[in-house]
């Protein structure tokens, strides 16, 4: 398995176990973090075991419950849950239409007229495509059950489609999948989480995701497909030995050799957290064949360098040791910044000093925005510098090494302040921490591009952040971000899958910078200098103070 798939596959294992378990950390009188107990998230308990059938002699608020909690099996179609309706309900019933997430229990009430109302308090939903949302307040959706009797007993004849769901059900009954598509320069895969029940059907939901194209936040050009218009699902996928066979529509047998490369690294890569080692293609049943994907030179984009990248007086460089990175440590030290944003290369930097943002290289330092209040930059993978002022979100601008500046245009409100701003490390997408009126939002964004350059960015995610004070924010890898914030005295970090609900929380104190490489180098600035990482233990100290903990594509 390779390093991205074990990315994904733990960032996903780990927020499955959220929706059941919220992680307590107890706040220390020390500046350390030690991790308490465990405790269950809402009023469920685990669930009971699923029924066999509808009861006899039921009454039908009896039979919601019991058809709700059959309902949490995908087994067979749903084939225990279809019970409980009358034919034609269950021939037209479509259950994985969408899932409800419920917040906390609720009770069937019946309404006369052989109708059953069931009010659900929920604050997210997962549609057909897997796409996960999650609201930042709860809202009440009530669903309508209608009856009759069928040889003496109480029958759902009539339904609305999907599922309902208790946090602790949808933790046990489904798993997040990262699906894939492409930059629009084929040099990264980007990941787009989505959510499936656990089971045999899983692989052909995951080829259906795929074949409809990304989620609507990244949309607009921000990531494209292989799979070419047209294109659909043929016969279900067929897996043997791990082992998967994917069937296509036979206008699939038109493709090119490179479509075809590029489909099969697509479900390739979205296949990896599926358990499955090898992939055949056919049109309506015929063999595609298509080049080695080793061909492809598309990856997952991951940091290359885990070691922290530090500045201390006149020293810039990574720990231990302060190692130099030659002539651009030269250029970045003698600017006295604050922030520093470094390419995959090394070669190139965004740095935060005195007078603005300057782009420096390994041979010189340009001043490329000079305007007041400039937050920390980021550069992206194309060597163009992020910049905004903190007092204006929407006022966001790049600058290329060359010193060109463009414009970045946004549906940011302009009177949001913004906190942190950065890439993400394959350049499609980027994180933001922002204040408003409203209170805080945590936002990714595509990057639309034309000819590399950045022009503007699609409609924005938010993620379900809390309503502490934003001090930070950052990439952990490529489907996770963690942020930082303060709330009676105390600093937070909590991490986020994009596509999924928060995370794991721990708590520190003092903090001011937050870097992340992946999930075991996530690290922190204090106030005092001193630079600390997330251990199983807690937040520690590396030994070492620094002026600048900087970022690195």
């Amino acid at each position: 398995m390779t390093r991205p798939f074990r990315l994904a596959r733990a960032a996903a294992v780990a927020l499955a176990l959220v929706f059941a378990l919220a992680g307590c950390v107890g706040i220390p009188s020390s500046s350390g973090v030690n991790q308490g107990p465990l405790v269950q998230n809402g009023n469920d308990a685990a669930p009971a075991d699923i029924p066999l059938g509808p009861p006899p002699n039921a009454s039908k608020t009896e039979m919601v419950n019991d058809f709700l909690q059959a309902a949490t099996s995908a087994e067979g179609n749903y084939a225990i849950a279809k019970e409980f309706l009358t034919v034609k309900a269950a021939q037209g019933w479509v259950p994985t239409k969408s899932v409800l997430v419920r917040e906390r229990p609720a009770t069937p009430e019946d309404v006369g007229d052989n109708v059953v109302d069931y009010s659900v308090s929920t604050k997210a939903s997962v549609d057909a495509l897997g796409i996960y949302v999650e609201q930042g307040t709860d809202a009440t959706q009530t669903l309508s059950f209608s009856f009759v009797k069928v040889n003496g007993q109480w029958r759902i004849s009539d339904l609305p489609d999907g599922i309902v769901l208790s946090r602790t059900s949808f933790a046990n009954a489904f798993t997040s999948f990262p699906i894939y598509f492409f930059d629009p320069e084929y040099r990264y895969l980007i990941p787009d989480v989505r959510w499936f029940p656990s089971g045999p059907t899983v692989q052909d939901r995951i080829v259906r995701a795929l074949i409809a194209g990304p989620s609507p936040w990244l949309q607009q050009g921000v990531v494209v497909s292989a799979f070419p218009a047209g294109v659909q699902p043929g016969s279900p996928v067929v897996v043997r030995n791990s082992a998967a066979t994917v069937d296509l529509s036979a206008n699939a047998a038109a493709t090119g050799a490179q479509v075809r490369g590029r489909m099969h690294q697509q479900l390739e890569q979205s296949f990896g957290t599926a358990a499955i080692t090898s992939i055949a293609m056919t049109a309506r049943g015929a063999p595609l064949a298509f080049p080695d994907s080793q061909d492809s030179h598309a990856q997952v984009a991951v940091v290359t360098t885990l070691a922290p990248l530090l500045q201390k007086g006149k020293q810039f460089g990574f720990y231990p040791g302060f190692t130099s990175l030659g002539g651009i440590s030269n250029q970045i030290a003698p600017l006295g910044g604050s922030a520093v944003s470094l390419d995959r290369g090394q070669t190139t930097a965004g740095v935060l000093a005195k007078g603005g943002v300057y782009v420096v290289t390994d041979s010189a330092q340009k001043l490329v925005d000079s305007r007041p209040d400039l937050i920390a930059p980021s550069i992206d993978t194309f060597g163009y510098v992020w910049s905004v002022p903190a007092t204006n979100a929407a006022a966001i601008q790049v600058a290329g090494i060359d010193g060109s500046v463009h414009q970045v245009g946004s549906r940011i409100p302009a009177d949001a302040s913004v906190v942190s701003l950065n890439v993400s490390h394959d350049g499609t997408r980027v994180l933001m921490y922002l204040s408003t009126t409203s209170g805080p939002r945590l936002i990714v964004a595509g990057i639309i591009r034309r000819a590399g350059v950045p022009t503007s960015l699609g409609d924005p995610l938010d993620l379900p952040v809390s309503s502490a004070n934003p001090i930070d924010a950052t990439w952990v890898d490529p489907i996770t971000v963690a942020s930082l914030a303060s709330d009676d005295g105390a600093d937070t970090v909590t991490s986020y899958v994009i596509g999924g609900s928060p995370g794991d929380t721990s708590r520190t104190e003092g903090a001011r910078r937050l870097v992340g490489a992946d999930s075991d180098s996530l690290r922190i600035l204090t106030l005092s200098g001193e630079v600390q990482q997330l251990r199983a233990s807690g937040w520690q100290n590396i030994g070492v103070v620094a002026s600048i903990l900087a970022t690195q594509q």
